[in-house]
């Protein structure tokens, strides 16, 4: 049987990239304050109790939610619940673990989908307390008197006797009662002579050999060796069970909460942050019984083992931001060590013999059966929950920002609006904090905050927390009041924070933080920028500056943070998290690192490991907080979403160098209500525009080389609003003219992105950004075809901004197919990937010193072009200066 068992342990070593939380779970109740969830009566201490696990609305987390066992299967559903779905099932008494399973074949075998058990499930055992009535006499069971159970209801055994004589209510015999192996001798006797073993008929059924046999006539035959198998595979089980419960009681017994730590420390392992006594125990028993597993041989941490994945599992972690994937059934084993000192002590202890077995033994279901999704038939809960946390978002956001001395203090706080965030007046920094984690291993997308507010005309000081779920209102806030007693505040912080990253205060402080395997991070924002909310909404009609009204109405397309808004919400970021204003480059640098390192594992022959899929996307999400709900965040595991995630921090960084104009210009005209808002955000910019006549030359032919340059399989359709002639100054002083051969050619982004582009000119991604995405490396991109410079426009309410630039395009080295380059060969300037499709260039059409290639599209004669159209790139950012900005009207928002 051992060897069976072994054989069919296939997963040695594996590493698993997803571990799911079992729906359900089973315990013995370890008090009797908690109340079922079905009948609302308390649940005895000691009873078995089933539970439905699910994400809870106060933590970051599952939770237990406890039924009494029999008003757990009144609710239970059919094919929705399976043995490997229930947390905890292993370190039941054994006849338990047979009870819940009965209820499962019973529940698959019903008609229904809900469950009423066929007969009732008879167990005999002592009364645990003096309270509970016979269902048949109506008088107390005595504590410690034997009683039989069937449903819900208690009975003497006479009484069970008398009513099972008028209703057949069990027809089997006395030992088949669940319990039975447990009584005395004297107590089995009784119940023998009250339930004896059912009389044979005689008449023996001929066993066909022919239809169950394979082989020769001398082989056992198929049915009877399964039944062999099985029979000898519950032995072993039963067994296995029998002793590690027995040894559970003993060291219950005989060994105190410190004791148990202590050897737990000898071997190498830890006392659980979670589980307190019991979960000690489990580790414990299981060491003693087993021997203390090896170290897990990819990290060199403790294995332990859980019943949720029926494996033993590694606790420790690769890198800092992941845990280590190593989980096996079949760990190597070293002998369980007893201080000797304890062993002087503790007469148990000296006596102690380990191991008591030889393998751990796991039930077929282990191998056969893969753990349910979740509880359909408690899902009204989660659904109400959810519609219940989607209620309160629009609630959140409507709360009002306080800020003081240039800090926000979190609206949640209780005493918001009469205190501020204190700030040392030594170290001068904040004492406040943002933290985040994300483990896609476990589903976590988690956040928590700390801050030390002070009153604004006294000296008490508060301390506030807030922590949950990213992106929904999983979680909870509290705000404690320390009085005049600084020095306490200060304390319980500090221990909140070590506590939740095993950083000191000191060290992050002084810039030392490093996050710790397991601990949360630093979220990096800009503290002193107010919020949002504060940020009045441009009106062209109000204003009183002298700009032409077709500027204007850019400024407040280019500054319209519902844009920035809505663009930030399309990337899925928790704007609650990671609001406008607080956006920090320097984190947003960081991402852009780890999407690069990704992008070297994607490239290697073999693929990315999981655990680096898993490290990277971990990294990731924990920079850049983002708004899942309640599903764990998806893998970063390709091209495809590697280059969407970084067109997403593209766009951040532009809009952070919006926002801080928008932010500085409101500030100014808060000190200084004389000057026009427009007026400031046009002067921030850096760039002097003017409106273009719809009956100039340069008018015309902006409008030609828009007209003819529409892509055939580019659906779109577009019409020219206005046009403004622009010039950035920095650009026209840098612009490398000498190179020659300057093209006008098109350039598409998004509406949220011009701050930056206007004010800074067109930016190479930064270094540390990937070069995924990019047909021929990093480096500046053009097009002569409008519509595919459009598709990048990502137009709002039907409108878009398009740029024709100045390119010295220079050598031109022409290439057919993507390449990955960081610039040009020596000689060249420039990239030219040819497209089967291009404007005539004999339509071009010479002027101010550029070639604009406005004419109708004509197919190339080469053969094998992987571009459809022609693609301009330069490396060198004094190449380009903008000369046009063309606001277009498009058909459709959908471009892509």
């Amino acid at each position: 049987m051992a060897e069976n068992n072994a054989k069919r342990t296939s997963g040695e070593g594996e590493s698993q990239l997803e571990s799911k939380e079992a729906p359900y779970g089973a315990e013995y109740a370890k008090s009797g304050r908690a109340t079922c969830k079905g009948c609302k009566e308390p649940i005895e201490k000691g009873a078995l109790r089933m539970s439905v696990r699910f994400q809870s609305k106060f933590f970051d987390g599952f939770q237990d939610n406890w039924h009494h066992f029999e008003c757990f299967w009144k609710k239970a559903r059919k094919n929705d619940i399976n043995e490997v779905s229930i947390r905890g099932l292993d370190w039941l008494k054994w006849e338990d673990q047979e009870l819940i399973r009965q209820r499962i074949n019973e529940l698959a075998a019903s008609g229904d989908s809900g469950y009423t058990p066929k007969t009732a499930t008879i167990k005999v055992e002592h009364a645990k307390s003096g309270t509970g009535k016979c269902f048949s006499c109506k008088e107390k069971i005595p504590k410690d008197e034997l009683r039989i159970s069937g449903r819900s209801s208690f009975y003497h055994v006479d009484c069970f006797h008398t009513a099972n004589s008028d209703h057949k209510l069990f027809q089997k015999s006395a030992e088949e009662i669940v319990g039975y192996n447990q009584l005395e001798a004297n107590e089995k006797s009784k119940l023998e002579k009250l339930f004896p073993k059912p009389q044979s008929t005689g008449q023996k059924r001929e066993f066909d050999n022919s239809a169950t046999t394979s082989g020769t006539s001398n082989e056992t035959p198929v049915m009877k060796k399964g039944k062999l198998e099985n029979d000898e595979l519950k032995a072993a089980l039963k067994n296995q069970s029998d002793v590690l419960w027995k040894l559970r009681e003993e060291l219950k017994k005989h060994l105190n909460h410190e004791e148990m730590e202590e050897l737990l420390v000898a071997n190498k392992s830890y006392k659980s942050k979670k589980g307190g006594p019991e979960r000690m125990l489990d580790k414990l028993v299981d060491m003693i019984a087993f021997g203390p597993a090896q170290p897990c041989p990819q990290c060199n941490k403790t294995l332990t083992y859980y019943t949720d994945i029926h494996a033993y599992r590694c606790s420790g972690s690769v890198t800092e931001y992941t845990r280590c994937l190593y989980t096996t059934k079949k760990p190597g084993r070293t002998q369980f060590r007893i201080p000797s000192e304890m062993k002087k002590e503790n007469k148990y202890l000296k006596k102690l013999k380990s191991p008591l077995l030889t393998e751990r033994v796991y039930p077929a279901a282990a191998f056969e059966e893969k753990p349910v999704s979740g509880s359909k038939a408690f899902g009204y809960l989660n659904y109400a929950r959810n519609e219940q946390a989607k209620s309160k978002v629009s609630e959140n956001n409507n709360q009002k920002m306080v800020v003081k001395g240039g800090y926000v203090v979190d609206p949640r706080c209780d005493v918001a609006e009469t205190t501020h965030v204190y700030v040392d007046p030594i170290t001068k920094h904040p004492w406040q904090v943002n933290l985040s984690a994300v483990d896609i291993t476990t589903g976590k997308n988690s956040f928590y905050k700390l801050q030390i507010v002070k009153d604004d005309k006294g000296s008490t000081f508060h301390l506030f927390r807030a922590w949950g779920r990213v992106g929904t209102t999983i979680g909870g806030v509290k705000t404690e009041d320390y009085g005049e007693d600084l020095e306490a505040c200060q304390k319980e912080f500090k221990f909140q924070f070590h506590d939740k990253c095993f950083n000191t205060w000191e060290d992050y402080v002084e810039g030392n933080f490093k996050k710790a395997p397991a601990g949360m991070d630093i979220l990096e924002m800009d503290e002193q920028k107010n919020d949002e909310k504060k940020t009045r909404k441009l009106s062209v009609e109000s204003s009183k500056s002298k700009l032409p009204r077709e500027i204007k109405e850019l400024i407040s397309l280019v500054f319209d943070v519902k844009a920035m808004q809505n663009a930030m919400m399309e990337f899925e970021i928790d704007l609650e998290k990671m609001p406008l204003g607080r956006l920090s480059k320097n984190h947003i640098l960081k991402a852009y690192k780890v999407l690069k390192d990704l992008q070297f594992a994607l490239e290697k022959p073999e693929g990315p490991s999981k655990n680096e899929v898993l490290d990277f996307t971990n990294r990731f999400y924990t920079l850049i907080p983002h708004a899942l709900g309640f599903g764990p965040p998806p893998f970063i595991d390709s091209h495809e979403i590697l280059i969407s995630k970084t067109s997403m921090l593209d766009s951040l960084l532009d809009i952070e160098i919006a926002y801080n104009i928008l932010k500085t210009d409101q500030n100014e005209i808060e000190e200084n209500g004389t000057k026009d808002i427009f007026d400031l955000h046009y002067s921030k910019l850096n760039c002097c525009m003017e409106v273009l006549d719809k009956k100039s030359e340069e008018f015309g032919l902006i409008n030609r080389y828009l007209a003819n340059t529409h892509a055939s399989t580019h659906t779109i359709k577009l019409e020219i609003i206005n046009v403004l002639k622009i010039q950035r100054l920095m650009e026209v002083k840098n612009f490398k003219k000498e190179m020659g051969n300057r093209y006008l050619l098109w350039h598409g982004s998004r509406l949220t992105n011009y701050a930056g582009i206007l004010s800074q000119g067109l930016r190479i991604a930064p270094p540390e950004a990937p070069v995924t995405g990019y047909m021929f490396g990093k480096g500046i991109y053009f097009a002569d075809m409008v519509t595919k410079s459009a598709n990048y426009c990502y137009a709002m309410s039907g409108e878009g901004l398009l740029l024709l630039c100045d390119v010295a395009l220079g050598e031109i080295q022409e290439e057919v197919d993507a390449k990955d380059l960081k610039k040009p060969k020596r000689g060249k300037n420039s990239v030219k990937g040819i497209g089967g499709t291009f404007p005539n260039p004999k339509e071009n059409v010479q002027f101010d010193e550029m070639t604009i290639p406005c004419g109708k599209p004509i197919n190339s004669e080469k053969k094998k072009l992987s571009l459809l159209y022609n693609e301009y790139i330069v490396y060198d950012e004094s190449q380009v200066q903008l000369r046009y900005i063309v606001r277009v009207k498009f058909d459709s928002g959908n471009l892509l």
